[in-house]
Order: C-alpha cells, then sequence, then structure tokens
C-alpha cells in the first residue's frame, strides 16, 4: 500500500509540472541575499508558450519573458544599491509566487571540502576557536549574513536544480554553517555595512575532478598520462566524490550564472600528490566564470602545516608551491597562507575566523579596491639569500614592508640549510631590528648553498608579517630530494 501511494504521488507531481505551474529555482527563496549594483539572472519553470512577469520592487519596474518549449523561462534583472528588505512578485497569468525578505548585497560562493565544510560548532572531537562566542552572539546577526547551504547528492548528469532555502543565521543555524563562510560572511558585512549572502557549496573529502567536467579536464593542459591517471580512480557510492562531474552535475551547474561576487575555494587534501594540480583548478576556474557569464574572483586557501603520520615528509610543502602556481594561470586569483595556523594533530585548523579574515582582507584589497593600507595581504617571496664567510645565510624577502615577526619572538622556527650534499639540518633564525632581514645559521651546515623555510609537513613554523599574515613555504633549491 506504501509502495502504491508513492508511485501515485509521484504520478501527480509529474503531472503537475508536465501541467507547468510557475515556480522559481531554490535558489529564488524568501531571505535570499541578491547581488547588489548588477543584472541578475532570475529562472524557473512554467507553461510552455505563457508569458512570465518579474516585478523588482527597489525600481518599480516590471521585467517580462517567455516561457519556452522545455517549460523553462529565465529573465535578467538589473539591481540596485544595497538595501531593503523587498518582496520580488512573480506573475504568469494567474499563478504568482512571491520571495520574501530579499535584501540586495553582496553574494559569495564558498566551496570546497571538508575545511570550506567545518561548521561554525566544530566536527565532534574536532573543535573550532571561538565557536562558543560566535554561536551565542549570532542571534545579533541572524539577518545580516544568510546562508544557502547546499546538501544535494552525486548525479551523472547534469540537474536542474539543488534542495536548498536561504535561512537567517540564526544560532542554531550558525552552529552548523561552514565557519570559514561565515566569519567572512560576518566580518565582510561589517565592514561594508550591508547584508551578504554565502551559498556554501562544500563536500568533505571530495577531490577536485568531480568539481567539474570531463571537457574542462581535458581541456587543462595536463599529460595523458596525468588525465589516464585521474580516471583510474574509482568512485566508491558510499564515500566523497572523486571522479569528474559528478558535483558538477549536482551542485555547480543548477546554480550557475546566479549573480555573485566571487568564489571562495578551500580544497586539496584530496589532490596532495598531484604536482598538475594547478592546471586543475585554473581549469575549473575558467569553467566557473564561463558558466557564469562572469569573470568572478577567486581566493582560496592554501593547505595549512599537518603532520599527516610523518611530520619530516616533505609532500605538504611541494603540494602548496603547486596550489601557489595557480595564482599565474589565471588573472584574479590570490592564494592565502595559513603556515602558522595549523595543527600537529588536526588535518582540520581550528583558527577557521583567522583564514576568513585573510580571505576578507584579499577580498577588500583586490575586489573591492580598499587602499592598501587597509589590506597589507600580499604573501611575501624571497627577494635574495647572501651567504657570508662565517656560514650565517642573510635572506631578505618581498612584501614586508609592515615589517616581519614570529608568534612569540624575534627567533624564527621553522629554517633549514643544506650544504654541498645537499642535507638539510633545522637551522636558527633571528628577524633583525629592521624587521626586514632575517639570519639563519646552523653549525651542522658550516659553507651552506641552500635555505628552506616551513618545507616540511610539520615545523611548527611562525615567522609571519607583522600584521599577521603567514610566510607560506620558501626554498632556493629545485632538488627533487
Amino acid at each position: 500500500m506504501k509502495k502504491l501511494t508513492l508511485i501515485l504521488a509521484s504520478l501527480i507531481l509529474s503531472a503537475t509540472m508536465q501541467a507547468g505551474s510557475l515556480r522559481t529555482a531554490h535558489i529564488f527563496s524568501d531571505h535570499m541575499v541578491l547581488q547588489r549594483e548588477t543584472s541578475a539572472p532570475v529562472w524557473g519553470w512554467g507553461e510552455a508558450g505563457k508569458t512570465v512577469a518579474v516585478k523588482c520592487p527597489w525600481n518599480g519596474k516590471t521585467y517580462k519573458t517567455a516561457v519556452g518549449d522545455d517549460g523553462k523561462w529565465k529573465i535578467s534583472i538589473p539591481t540596485a544599491e544595497a538595501g531593503g528588505p523587498y518582496t520580488i512578485t512573480v506573475k504568469s497569468g494567474k499563478e504568482k509566487v512571491e520571495i520574501n525578505d530579499v535584501y540586495l548585497g553582496e553574494v559569495w560562493i564558498c566551496s570546497g571540502q571538508s575545511n570550506m565544510e567545518m561548521p561554525v560548532g566544530g566536527f565532534g572531537f574536532q573543535e573550532l576557536e571561538g565557536s562558543t562566542e560566535a554561536i551565542m552572539e549570532s542571534s545579533g546577526t541572524a539577518s545580516l549574513v544568510r546562508v544557502f547551504d547546499i546538501r544535494t547528492g552525486k548525479k551523472t548528469e547534469p540537474a536542474d536544480d539543488v534542495e536548498a532555502e536561504w535561512a537567517l543565521t540564526s544560532p542554531a543555524v550558525t552552529a552548523k554553517t561552514s565557519a570559514i563562510a561565515y566569519f567572512f560572511g560576518k566580518r565582510l558585512s561589517k565592514f561594508l555595512g550591508m547584508r551578504v549572502g554565502v551559498i556554501v557549496n562544500a563536500w568533505g573529502g571530495s577531490r577536485i575532478e568531480p568539481w567539474m567536467t570531463r571537457e574542462a579536464i581535458e581541456g587543462s593542459g595536463i599529460s595523458a598520462s596525468e588525465l589516464a591517471e585521474i580516471y583510474a580512480v574509482e568512485e566508491k557510492p558510499d564515500r566523497w566524490p572523486e571522479t569528474p562531474e559528478l558535483v558538477w552535475n549536482s551542485r555547480v551547474a543548477p546554480i550557475a550564472g546566479f549573480a555573485a561576487k566571487g568564489i571562495l575555494w578551500y580544497q586539496g587534501c584530496s589532490n596532495i600528490l598531484q604536482n598538475y594540480y594547478d592546471k586543475l583548478q585554473a581549469a575549473m576556474v575558467r569553467q566557473w566564470r564561463e558558466a557564469w557569464g562572469l569573470d568572478l574572483p577567486f581566493i582560496y586557501t592554501l593547505l595549512a602545516p599537518y603532520d599527516h603520520s610523518m611530520p619530516e615528509g616533505r609532500w605538504r610543502p611541494r603540494f602548496v608551491e603547486t596550489q601557489l602556481r595557480a595564482e599565474k594561470l589565471v588573472p584574479d586569483c590570490w592564494a592565502i597562507s595559513t603556515e602558522t595556523l595549523g595543527s600537529e594533530v588536526s588535518i582540520h585548523p581550528p583558527k577557521k575566523k583567522e583564514i576568513a579574515d585573510m580571505m576578507v582582507l584579499r577580498a577588500l584589497k583586490s575586489v573591492y579596491e580598499f587602499p592598501s593600507g587597509i589590506t597589507a595581504i600580499d604573501l611575501p617571496k624571497i627577494h635574495s639569500v647572501k651567504y657570508l664567510e662565517d656560514g650565517t645565510a642573510v635572506l631578505r624577502l618581498t612584501r614586508t614592508k609592515c615589517g616581519l615577526g614570529s608568534i612569540s619572538s624575534r627567533d624564527v622556527i621553522g629554517f633549514e640549510l643544506a650544504g654541498e650534499d645537499r642535507v638539510f639540518h633545522l637551522a636558527g633564525a633571528r628577524i633583525d631590528m629592521d624587521g626586514q632581514t632575517i639570519r639563519i645559521k646552523c653549525k651542522e651546515v658550516p659553507h651552506p648553498i641552500a635555505l628552506r623555510y616551513s618545507f616540511r609537513n610539520w615545523m611548527g613554523a611562525n615567522l609571519q608579517k607583522s600584521n599577521g599574515i603567514p610566510v607560506p613555504p620558501l626554498r632556493t633549491d629545485d632538488w627533487d630530494d
């Protein structure tokens, strides 16, 4: 009997859809934030051939389009400066849909794997710093940061829609919302003085390949052997997505085009051994931008230090080097360093607020073009290294006008020196009083020819700019040890 009831319900739903009931995609729901001062597409379904009219209360105008033969309609509406609340009315014949409590503001898409997914409430035994305070205070900003949290499963074909709704970040919602997305939205909302909408589209454990199509992967510039390596991965039905297109189909294609300001990305652990990840990430960015019809700014996070069961291993910093290369492959693409924010015992750094703040700083500088004095976010690079007769290596970095510092003192942890034998030894390091120069020395290496900084999976490295921006892994050699 229960099975028969389900069959009848399915037939009724199918008949209703065929009849063309007016509806919008789920992303157009109550409490929505719509990107301000742009042309925002709105889409949905209705009866083929009928006219759909969308009324915008901020300018009092109505915009019309016809429903296609496939039952779909889409229209772009101009948005105004930040403000609200508004009610958007969509009509077709006698049918009407109202979208209430809509604000015009800033919208950011927040994607990746578990480090983006990790909620403010934490992951079970893996705690998140500031969790209790953030949840308790969120009732005061519940309307300012709004979240659209996508949880749709894997799909082998592109879906039309996702099952999600916009929500105010009340304490109950905040506890389950991506910490990166929530802290980013809260800080940005306060700085800009407007509502911020975060589209949380993250899946723990997912590789990068499921977030794009096979065509994008094959056009990324990777070799035939690398492509074969990707296609050799077997998908496991009861696990996170690992093979191409499965997340693109279920979670990206259905929302592609929704007006947004930019993308936040935190992913890579599941691809950590790929030395061609930079090409894949660049290909994904290009495909997403093409799907949105916008050159969306892309801000991404470098993998944080973690012992990976072998703290002396070097595959994590090598992968960070690969991630950094992606900045040069596509324009408006910026990396965020987490080198002083990791955890030796957890692959999910508990300092998510600091990471979100750096993403905000990058957005303020490069997307919203605030003065550089507020946003000294650029990552230092090696400017010069001199090796003195006494065995001291004198290092100078670029982008350090605000000065250098370590977390607890002038002594820096994380440097290594090597001589002609190419064997690296831990070295002592100290920042000069000028705040710009670092002197590194190791008694085991009297005649150094190469130096590295934070070039192990875990070292407890502590070098940062004086404003708290971590210095990423550095090295002067290109050895394959």
